[in-house]
């Protein structure tokens, strides 16, 4: 659901290269060091993206935050399937991607925010967005694992802190300048890699500007490897068939 969100440069989610689905077997997994803590920082976040990769599924949680806006998402990621829950301020939405197809089920506000114009009839009913539909990659940008791993590593020159403990966990923070992905410039972005084997992210926090606007993004993963279902809901309005079809 990016563009809606980009407003003030939420975590993204599409670019689809499927990983492997959860459950990925042992043999295409690397041997894990006893220890990363005298490890680089690009050693670490090595690591810690190719244990990610081999888990397939992750849940993540994303927080936003600027001048009069509060926006977030929870996503359930897997190589083939997603789902979404996002708000914006007083605007929320849920959108799936299963089979191929995007379905969006999304409150007045949000319609507008996501497709540039007002279609109160259609709020909170499902629309099916097929994959030739202009509107489709907006819509499904960051929701599977693949995107949403693009995101998650600092860029430039990383540096690294001691083992530090965030919300009960040991961690290490690999920090350096925000990924391309997020949106945000003259920003920093924080990745933080559990101490302990098979070492998954845990957080990343990114600090930065979106449209000079000056914005905050935190995200949490969690749920690594769990097995993702969805079904198409039924009676869905193909977009080609609303009002929708020619905004974006």
């Amino acid at each position: 659901m990016k563009k809606a969100l980009t407003v003030v440069a939420v975590l993204g989610v599409v670019a689809v290269t499927p990983l492997g689905g959860a459950g990925a077997s042992s043999s295409s997994r690397t041997a894990l060091p006893a220890s990363i803590v005298g490890l680089s920082a690009r050693q670490i976040a090595a690591i810690s993206l190719a244990s990610a990769r081999a888990q397939g599924t992750c849940t993540n949680v994303s927080h936003g935050a600027a001048v009069g806006l509060s926006f977030g998402a929870t996503t359930h990621s897997g190589a083939n399937v997603a789902e979404q829950a996002i708000h914006f301020n007083k605007a929320s939405g849920t959108a799936l991607l299963v089979a191929g197809t995007a379905y969006v089920r999304l409150s007045a506000n949000l319609i507008t925010l996501e497709f540039g114009r007002s279609a109160p009839q259609l709020a909170n009913r499902w629309i099916a967005i097929a994959r030739s539909d202009r509107a489709f990659q907006s819509v499904t940008t960051g929701m599977l694992f693949s995107s949403m791993l693009s995101q998650v590593l600092p860029a430039g020159k990383l540096t690294k802190s001691k083992v530090v403990t965030l919300d009960g966990v040991k961690v290490i923070a690999v920090s350096g300048s925000a990924n391309a992905q997020i949106g945000l410039s003259a920003a920093k972005q924080t990745l933080f890699v559990a101490a302990h084997a098979p070492y998954l992210p845990v957080a990343l926090d990114a600090a930065g500007r979106s449209q000079g606007i000056p914005t905050t993004l935190t995200v949490t993963f969690s749920h690594w490897g769990e097995s993702l279902h969805y079904s198409a809901p039924p009676s869905a309005l193909p977009l080609s068939s609303t009002p929708l079809a020619t905004g974006g």
